[in-house]
């Protein structure tokens, strides 16, 4: 695994095998088909339902995946990739010597599929919302890309960082790390992303997202 540190940006490469991120792909293809996509414009079995606003800004679909007790992924699979996961996230504690007074949780985590055009294009941050902070990191990581567009842009850092499949990003969930994602301009993203947090995870509320 390649490690890069920019302002607090974690960039960890070949962090995830390419082949455990086809999987996901294909395992997403294969949730969709048999309906288990989880449609946030609606109220469902999770009690989810996000805001008007945000759906105007967000264009793509998204699976919520809680590891325990979901249906829309093999556990397998999961668990490999938190197991390469929190290989990033003691490299990134260890570089910053990060000391947190209790457990930091991550049992809830989103994939996304952005086609061309679509994606979240609004500067936000994690802890934008009450129901948000407990929210400590950020991670993402690009399971599929487009052949252009699609970076993750960083507004007070200037930054612009290409999606690469295998590709993991770690930051502080606050306002000093205002982002967003590029449109694909040339294929499609997919991507997974998550937090780590103060709070075990909670379907029945809002959990936002890129």
């Amino acid at each position: 695994m390649k490690q890069e540190y920019k302002d607090f940006i974690g960039i960890y490469d070949e962090s995830v095998p390419v082949e455990l991120c086809n999987e996901f792909v294909n395992n997403y293809e294969e949730a969709k088909k048999n309906r288990t996509i989880i449609d946030l414009s609606k109220k469902n079995k999770f009690g989810i339902l996000e805001p008007t606003a945000h759906l105007l800004a967000k264009k793509d679909e998204v699976a919520i995946v809680a590891p325990l007790y979901s249906t829309i992924y093999p556990v397998p699979p999961v668990q490999a990739y938190f197991e390469f996961l929190s290989k990033c996230f003691e490299c990134y504690i260890n570089r910053y010597d990060i000391k947190f007074g209790g457990i930091i949780y991550n049992d809830i985590f989103k994939i996304h599929k952005v086609r061309k055009s679509e994606g979240f294009h609004q500067w936000h941050y994690e802890r934008g919302k009450p129901s948000y902070v407990d929210r400590l990191m950020a991670y993402m990581t690009y399971l599929e890309v487009p052949k252009k567009g699609g970076e993750t842009e960083f507004l007070h850092q200037s930054l612009r960082i290409e999606p690469i499949v295998g590709r993991t990003l770690i930051w502080p969930a606050g306002y000093t790390h205002i982002h967003r994602g590029n449109p694909p301009l040339n294929g499609e993203k997919m991507y997974i992303d998550g937090w780590f947090t103060s709070g075990k995870g909670d379907t029945n509320i809002d959990r936002g997202g890129k």
